[in-house]
């Protein structure tokens, strides 16, 4: 089994509700300049799937909806066109205190995450395997424990990925086929999904590790975008205006 990564950076993010009108330019630009990342399939992207924990009140929603300065965000995911067969599955941590992100990733084979999903969604002590090896953070564990979060709502988008490792680690992504389910099967076929983005619509983001590249500025700036705060998975929760304290919206974003 691989080791918990922890991973504590400053990082620079940016995101930005685009049409196609934007899109196609854009993204032609982007692979001008940099590369398609190394998970890229041979259809110029992936699907990647997440389970998202919350409390019962919901209050990292409301702590996200609020802007609140120190954030944890507990997920499940899994990556590529079959869940089923994911070699893997990662759960991660990702808290944020002011401008400071910190993320701790562990990948558990396909082969024994049944047993951790049983922890998930029981309520049960994590397994012997895991609590002994101490290579594995128990962070995840511990935070779901603490302040009794569950497993609320899965999202499922497609991405078309681009990075490039240079004075700062760039990161871009093109985000499409957003939907939001309130059927929590990770590993199994999607059920009872709600499209969360208008056909042709994504979400553009950037993420450098450092200070952002000059070429970034001038990408940003020839397009006139605008940076938004955008979560996925607040959006998830309220396109099933379920918990949430705002009505449904009356178009998707």
């Amino acid at each position: 089994m691989q080791s918990s990564r922890m991973i504590i950076f400053n990082r620079v993010e940016h995101k930005y509700f685009i049409d196609r009108t934007t899109w196609t330019p854009l993204e032609r630009d982007v692979r001008a300049l940099i590369q398609a990342d190394r998970y890229t399939d041979t259809t110029g992207g992936y699907v990647v799937r997440s389970i998202y924990f919350d409390t019962p009140d919901f209050m990292e929603y409301n702590r996200k909806m609020m802007g609140i300065a120190e954030r944890h965000k507990l997920r499940m995911r899994v990556y590529g066109e079959d869940p089923e067969n994911a070699p893997f599955v990662r759960l991660e941590i990702k808290s944020r205190y002011i401008n400071v992100i910190h993320k701790i990733t562990v990948d558990v084979p396909r082969e024994k995450f049944p047993e951790v999903e049983d922890t998930m969604y029981n309520h049960r002590a994590a397994p012997e395997w895991l609590l002994d090896d101490p290579n594995i953070s128990k962070e995840f564990f511990r935070i779901q424990r603490q302040y009794n979060m569950q497993p609320q709502i899965l999202v499922q988008y497609r991405r078309r990925a681009y990075e490039k490792n240079e004075l700062s680690r760039v990161r871009i992504n093109f985000d499409y086929d957003l939907q939001g389910s309130r059927h929590l099967d990770l590993l199994g076929p999607l059920q009872g999904a709600r499209s969360l983005l208008k056909y042709g619509n994504c979400i553009f983001e950037i993420k450098v590790d450092g200070v952002m590249p000059f070429w970034l500025h001038k990408l940003i700036a020839k397009y006139d975008l605008q940076n938004q705060a955008i979560s996925k998975y607040c959006n998830a929760v309220k396109g099933q205006s379920w918990a949430s304290p705002f009505a449904r919206p009356d178009e998707f974003i």
